[in-house]
């Protein structure tokens, strides 16, 4: 046999062969492209069952400030605002009332404590002088009290008659004098001190109201009682306060959550109240981070169900509380949304395929495997399910690899 003649009889069973292996390559590849998925492998892994449940996150601790609570005073005007989301260390500035009005208060009263400081001083003054002007005349009518007494005790063989009269006349006026001034200095010290009691009871209360409005002052600055993030809070019309806004003393303006201890409001349909218990796992997703999973554990659930929080539409929701298993200071906020399942039942060791590797077809639920040269078209007894992935009973094999739905969308119908 000519080298010519075994080059093609060799030739013709690789061409067929390379022929072959191509038109497996392209069916596989078509199929794959037709159905705009990829291949993943069939893992094995804990196949949780559970029960949707939503809700928001909220501190464990937190301190809610407004403005601070003074006799007679109503109304506030905001004139500070730290702002929303700021990190504050505890003892820094968080909001600010006007102090317009206290501080007219305060200088008048300073004022009207001045004058009576300067009037007490004043009158004290006054009656020194006096008091001095009638001791001394008071001294001088004791002296001719004294000495028109001493006339009258002379033996009466030494002082005449006449003028032993206008001795005891001078003695007369002398005593009465004495009383005169006497009583005058001591009226004059009773209205004294009257009016010195008056004054400083005037000067007292304008001290204290002095003393009241510099500390109300200084309470008009409501600083962080905790390190923690300023949260907004919203009125009964949802509207959040802002600079120059007026609150009512019994408004709570922001808050202060303590971030390094949250826990999660969940809330569960009503469909579903029964299948709850405490002690139940939950794991969630948090919609402002949902690549990160966080785990929990219910400790606590209302009694009946109520109406979805937050919502005008009748659905009726059981209430759950839920304790966290860490709290990320760095990515979690009171008020931040989440969505995930509360466990019910955990199916250890199964073999998991993804929902959307599932297709439907006449014959039933069937997988389309990759093999080494071909597509095989699978058909599949299943087991228990969750939203992302269904129990594979028989059909497939760990590590087998299978065509997987880029969309949620899955065919009706299987191609043959």
């Amino acid at each position: 046999m000519s080298s010519a003649e075994k080059t093609k009889r060799f030739a013709i069973p690789i061409a067929a062969f390379a022929l072959f292996l191509f038109g497996g390559w392209t069916l596989r590849n078509k199929l794959a492209a037709d159905r705009q998925g990829e291949w993943v492998p069939v893992t094995r892994g804990d196949l949780v069952t559970g029960v949707e449940v939503t809700g928001v996150l909220a501190a464990i601790e937190t301190d809610s400030l407004g403005p601070p609570q003074l006799p007679d005073v109503w109304d506030f005007k905001i004139s500070m605002l730290a702002p929303e989301g700021l990190d504050v260390k505890k003892g820094r500035p968080v909001i600010a009332f006007d102090t317009t009005d206290l501080q007219h208060k305060l200088d008048d009263n300073r004022a009207r404590a001045d004058q009576a400081k300067k009037e007490i001083e004043k009158t004290r003054a006054d009656l020194a002088l006096r008091r001095e002007d009638d001791r001394l005349q008071l001294a001088e009518a004791e002296g001719r009290r004294r000495k028109s007494a001493m006339k009258l005790e002379a033996p009466a063989d030494i002082i005449g008659v006449k003028e032993r009269k206008e001795v005891e006349l001078e003695n007369s006026l002398a005593k009465r004098e004495v009383a005169s001034i006497t009583s005058r200095l001591a009226s004059f010290e009773r209205s004294s001190a009257a009016q010195i009691k008056l004054l400083e009871s005037k000067r007292d209360v304008a001290e204290t109201i002095v003393a009241r409005a510099e500390t109300a002052i200084r309470m008009m600055t409501v600083f962080a009682p905790r390190d923690g993030t300023v949260v907004y809070l919203a009125d009964g019309r949802g509207e959040k306060k802002k600079v120059g806004d007026t609150v009512w003393k019994a408004w709570r303006v922001v808050e202060i959550p303590d971030l390094h201890r949250m826990k999660a409001n969940g809330e569960v349909d009503e469909a579903d109240a029964g299948k709850i218990a405490i002690g139940q796992r939950v794991t969630f997703r948090l919609d402002a981070h949902p690549d990160d999973e966080f785990h929990g554990t219910i400790v606590g659930a209302s009694r009946t169900v109520q109406q979805q929080t937050g919502t005008k539409n009748p659905v009726k929701v059981l209430r759950v509380d839920i304790k966290l298993d860490r709290t990320d200071a760095a990515k979690m906020r009171p008020g931040m949304r989440f969505q995930g399942s509360v466990e019910l039942a955990r199916m250890r060791n199964a073999l998991l395929l993804p929902r959307n590797a599932v297709f439907m077809t006449d014959r039933g639920p069937v997988a389309y495997r990759r093999g080494l040269i071909s597509v095989d078209t699978i058909p599949l007894k299943l087991g228990h399910e969750n939203d992302e992935f269904v129990e594979v009973k028989s059909g497939l094999t760990k590590d087998d690899r299978v065509l997987v739905e880029k969309n949620d969308s899955k065919s009706s119908e299987a191609k043959s």
